[in-house]
């Protein structure tokens, strides 16, 4: 890997990591005073809602990673032309997915109280609440959003995280004072709605000082015919993220209400903010990585998403260990025991976690090489079986059941399948079983890690804050010490020592 790529990645990795941050912590102490303030029920519209135009968002139909990977090429190159080409038809195409997002939206309308079993505060309207939820979506779509695709394809995805991140501060702030003063929920949306519009504005800004070469090309645009191919591999890939990511909100619910949806849904969103930052990681590296597919051989692509899997494990074990030892004790200290879930589902909630980050080293390889076409009918197959074992293990085991069926069709159909796919397509000349056999190490490492670490853990019976730190601190000794020994015994340590060496020492010392 170049400098250039090694620095962009680090540079991407900190302002995306930092981003995270801040839009974990402030709607964090938001989504508290709402259920302090207006109670549970609000949180689990807010979560109905959010699942709501998470489906209505496969307008977009995977449009936004499809352009990235077809400007990797000409910005490498400095083709201009070709760029501006690319950009203006991605312009053309937001402006009819957000007009599609939001004519489907409102006539969802009328259906709203279908997705709620029983009932819902009085003292809100849920039809305009959902209105301004869709404005809040759909928004972006009409006004810069398209640009940013400029900033990702040139490794600079760090300004775009850097603008993000102030516009984030400022919005969550004045949601929360609005929240205290007035106790309206109308007006807090209203706030989100003038923070999306100004960091579209600020984006534009930015990407115009920065790629003054930049014009919008009028006139009829053709689709070029690859960009179509890639296009319905990955709107297939959008549905079955869409499937698993906001059909369970909606499956819980439809059966269990919405105090049941605020509890999972609280639960998921210390899941999600966790996934947020690892999957940052891995996304600060896709320009770097579709870069150095075009450069590099087979091999050498593969020895490095071997290297780039064990460092990652370091953060995946450590997150995944901590999560589960420190899970139900924060639950309860956050929002009581009323809305805890049974510590066999906060379980189930780690091994979802470790299960889909095992398959974010190989995503970028996909992206890299743009075979999502030939991965549909593994997508369809995933989403279909999510569905459907939502539903029955849903009915059988309650919320457990539906944690359950995602974590077996992510194991099943994206993990197992789509490894198969990028062998077969790409790393031909590699050993799949190898490949595997080095995964399940790693797993059994980490789950080593756990057990230990929440053996441990459950003689602290206290609770607080201080205890909680102290959870904390002996879950990562242990898994830091585990995760030393084990992973020394890795084939792909070396590699990783290597890569180290000539990425991370040796600017640390230059940087003295």
């Amino acid at each position: 890997m170049s400098d250039s790529r090694t620095k962009n990645t680090i540079r991407n990795i900190g302002a995306g990591i930092f981003n995270k941050l801040v839009i974990i912590i402030l709607p964090f102490i938001n989504r508290t005073a709402i259920i302090w303030i207006l109670g549970a029920e609000f949180t689990g519209l807010s979560s109905l809602f959010t699942s709501i135009l998470h489906v209505l968002n496969l307008a977009e139909l995977g449009f936004n990673t499809a352009i990235v990977y077809s400007l990797y090429k000409p910005m490498a190159d400095r083709d201009e032309n070709k760029i501006c080409e690319i950009v203006s038809l991605f312009k053309k195409i937001y402006t009819i997915v957000g007009t599609a997002i939001l004519c489907v939206g409102l006539l969802i309308l009328p259906f709203l109280p279908v997705f709620i079993k029983g009932s819902y505060p009085d003292s809100i309207n849920i039809y305009v609440l959902y209105v301004l939820y869709l404005l809040n979506s759909a928004i972006s779509y009409y006004l810069f959003a398209y640009k940013e695709c400029l900033l990702i394809a040139d490794q600079r995805r760090d300004i775009a995280s850097n603008i993000r991140t102030i516009i984030e501060i400022l919005k969550n702030v004045f949601q929360l004072i609005v929240l205290l003063i007035t106790k309206n929920f109308y007006l807090f949306l209203v706030v989100a709605i003038i923070g999306t519009i100004i960091t579209n504005i600020c984006i534009e800004i930015s990407t115009r000082k920065r790629y003054p070469f930049y014009k919008n090309i009028k006139g009829k645009l053709k689709i070029p015919k690859e960009l179509k191919k890639q296009v319905s591999g990955l709107m297939i890939n959008r549905v079955c993220d869409t499937f698993r990511n906001s059909f369970d909100s909606l499956i819980v619910s439809s059966f269990f209400g919405l105090v049941a949806t605020a509890m999972y849904s609280n639960y998921y969103y210390i899941y999600s903010a966790l996934y947020g930052i690892t999957l940052i990681i891995c996304n600060s590296m896709s320009a770097s990585v579709g870069n150095s597919i075009i450069k590099k051989s087979e091999q050498e692509n593969y020895n490095d998403m071997r290297t780039f899997y064990w460092l990652f494990t370091w953060i995946m074990g450590i997150a995944t260990v901590c999560m589960g030892c420190l899970y139900q004790p924060f639950m309860k200290l956050w929002v009581g025991e009323d809305l805890l879930l049974s510590n066999r589902d906060a379980i189930l909630f780690c091994v979802y976690f470790y299960l889909i980050n095992m398959n974010n080293i190989r995503n970028q390889y996909i992206s890299g090489t743009g075979i999502w076409w030939k991965l549909k009918s593994s997508y369809i197959i995933e989403a279909i079986a999510n569905l459907l074992l939502n539903i029955v293990l849903g009915k059988l085991l309650g919320i457990t059941g539906v944690i359950l069926a995602t974590i077996i069709t992510i194991f099943l159909f994206n993990y197992l399948q789509r490894n198969r796919v990028l062998f077969k397509n790409y790393f031909k000349n590699e050993k799949m079983i190898s490949f595997y056999k080095e995964q399940f190490y790693y797993m059994f490492i980490v789950i080593i890690s756990f057990a230990l670490s929440y053996l441990a853990c459950s003689f602290i019976n206290s609770s607080g804050i201080l205890f909680l730190i102290l959870r904390g601190t002996i879950s990562v000794l242990i898994t830091l010490l585990i995760l030393f020994i084990g992973l020394r015994f890795s084939s792909s340590y070396s590699g990783a020592v290597k890569f180290l060496n000539n990425n991370i020492m040796k600017k640390f010392k230059h940087s003295k």
